[in-house]
């Protein structure tokens, strides 16, 4: 287990650190957008809803995600086998991904959002660290999942 804490909590870190890095670039750079092709713009957006902005009361959200944050923990302990380094890496993307949304929230009263594809709506490192990390989860879970003895 302490080589899962070596592996996972400073990745998390890394994964947060490079989120809110780049969302002061975005606060900083991109209020008038940067289009990098027709598809692809660099541009700052501040969300106060969920997913695809989606309006939430913020003293529901935050209370929200911090109970959803403590299920993945609590999920991740139960069913991952930490021997696997997926297992951490799954684990740190969600995570870095999480908090460095709920840190916008609570210092900001909103999440930077700053990438913009096609119609899809404009979102962040931090949400693609979640759905990375999901995704990983659900494509490796047979080989990360704790085996029952």
């Amino acid at each position: 287990m302490k080589k899962h804490f070596a592996i996972t909590v400073p990745l998390t870190l890394s994964f947060f650190i490079f989120d809110q890095f780049t969302k002061w670039i975005a606060a900083n750079s991109f209020r008038n957008p940067l289009e990098i092709f027709s598809f692809f713009r660099l541009i700052y957006r501040e969300n106060t809803g969920i997913a695809w902005s989606l309006p939430v009361p913020s003293a529901f959200l935050i209370p929200l995600v911090i109970a959803i944050i403590v299920m993945i923990i609590h999920f991740a302990y139960k069913n991952l086998d930490f021997r696997q380094n997926m297992s951490s890496i799954v684990l740190s993307l969600i995570l870095g991904g999480a908090i460095g949304n709920l840190y916008d929230r609570i210092t900001l009263g909103y999440v930077i959002d700053f990438i913009s594809v096609g119609s899809w709506p404009v979102f962040n490192l931090a949400d693609t660290f979640l759905v990375v990390g999901i995704f990983l989860l659900i494509a490796f879970y047979g080989k990360i999942k704790k085996v029952s003895k």
